[in-house]
């Protein structure tokens, strides 16, 4: 009886994810924003944002997926989920709480190995979504990425504006020179099979590769009308 009790319990909690649709695995770090030693804004060697990138990128290419992170988040979408969950799981385990609580700890073992002066603590969400709202769900924190990374970048010039609607905050970072800044990274940046790609490109269906030195190779393109 009590086996059947506790095995409901820890079901009611614990989801099956499909193994058709899209799986997306979200994390976000601990207290991140609030932390005044680490840089959201500036990807210099060393930099939080600097060795974020740098993990992305890592998963990114090893899972063949989409990620789209800004701010304290990223964003990975697995077209085939059945390849991440067979590399973290032998047991191929298709419930939330396993796949978040391994893939969570590879993201902390990877980002922390970078990130020497102080170890950040990464919380996982995960859930299917269908093909066709794939472009949604990257706009949608695409969205959060920039409403957050707004304030964040105010704060920085010691202005709160965090309950102001998003164009007016807007407007108050247009008055400083180094604006630019943020404008690198107010809307997340998105990578595709460890390579970073042009986000407004791949909104109107294509994969366009931005190299490392920031120019656009224009050769680079997949057709993405499949999903």
């Amino acid at each position: 009886m009590w086996h059947s009790y506790f095995r409901q319990i820890q079901n009611k909690y614990s989801m099956r994810i499909s193994l058709k649709n899209p799986l997306v695995i979200r994390l976000d770090g601990k207290n991140v924003t609030k932390n005044k030693s680490l840089d959201l804004l500036n990807n210099y060697e060393g930099s939080f944002l600097y060795n974020l990138e740098k993990t992305v990128k890592y998963f990114a290419q090893k899972y063949h997926c989409y990620a789209i992170f800004g701010s304290d988040e990223v964003s990975f979408i697995f077209i085939n989920p059945r390849q991440v969950i067979e590399d973290l799981d032998r047991e191929k385990n298709d419930r939330t709480n396993e796949i978040v609580s391994m893939f969570a700890q590879y993201f902390f073992d990877y980002f922390n190995g970078l990130n020497h002066n102080i170890k950040v603590f990464w919380h996982a969400k995960c859930f299917s979504i269908s093909s066709d709202k794939i472009k949604s769900y990257i706009k949608y924190r695409s969205g959060i990425i920039k409403n957050v990374m707004t304030t964040y970048y105010l704060k920085k010039k010691n202005i709160n504006m965090g309950n102001e609607k998003l164009n007016i905050k807007e407007q108050e970072c247009e008055k400083y020179d180094d604006i630019y800044i943020l404008k690198n990274v107010q809307d997340g940046i998105m990578y595709y099979n460890g390579e970073r790609i042009n986000l407004q490109e791949f909104y109107k269906g294509n994969i366009e590769v931005i190299e490392e030195r920031n120019d656009l190779n224009q050769d680079m393109f997949l057709d993405l009308l499949d999903f």
